[in-house]
């Protein structure tokens, strides 16, 4: 479980791996030690979040999903592309949208979102963890928490898709030196969610 509020960079590995044969692996794996030029195509997370503001129109304000921010980036998207989210038209999408993610709105609404770690039905929340220990986002489970954040949840699960080099470097050092040491050396670390047992 980590805190959204600490998830503040993110990284598009699903275009990474489609456009850099050698990224595939990194987006089709868990628990993967990475290092080199990956990294450098880490952003801060920024406040156009299209995805959000249109879940904020649709869920808080009322919006119909066709008349939300979100559909509007969908309708240009789909001039350039066969596709967007599997859907050929905005029909399909709308559809999409109304069956699938309004229902799973209402249900994070009542149960919170749940692990997915022993429940195959559930797709993952992804996250990397860069050298420093900051949390990156990635493409898988993107609608969820969106969703978690329009419902103002404080924390959520998460799959660690991949840690830089350096962060197992501190990771290892912690099983090495035990936790009196490593608290001495990484003061502000030892509260690290990825550090827990």
């Amino acid at each position: 479980m980590i805190d959204i509020a600490d998830i503040n960079m993110v990284i598009d590995d699903r275009s990474l791996a489609k456009q850099h044969p050698s990224y595939r692996k990194i987006y089709k794996t868990v628990n993967t030690v990475i290092d080199g030029a990956f990294w450098e195509h880490v952003k801060p997370v920024n406040g156009k979040n299209v995805k959000l503001i249109g879940f904020r129109e649709h869920f808080v304000l009322g919006v119909e999903w066709k008349e939300t921010t979100l559909f509007k980036q969908y309708e240009q998207e789909l001039l350039k592309k066969p596709n967007v989210q599997g859907c050929r038209d905005m029909h399909e999408l709308i559809r999409l949208y109304e069956e699938k993610y309004d229902a799973l709105y209402h249900q994070l609404a009542l149960e919170g979102i749940k692990s997915a770690r022993h429940n195959v039905d559930i797709e993952p929340i992804y996250i990397y963890i860069h050298g420093d220990g900051r949390f990156v986002y990635t493409s898988g489970g993107n609608h969820r928490l969106n969703m978690a954040k329009v419902l103002g949840l404080k924390s959520v699960p998460v799959l660690v898709r991949g840690r830089h080099a350096e962060w197992q470097r501190i990771r290892d050092e912690y099983q090495t030196l035990g936790l009196s040491a490593f608290e001495q050396k990484y003061p502000s670390l030892v509260e690290h969610a990825d550090l827990q047992p």
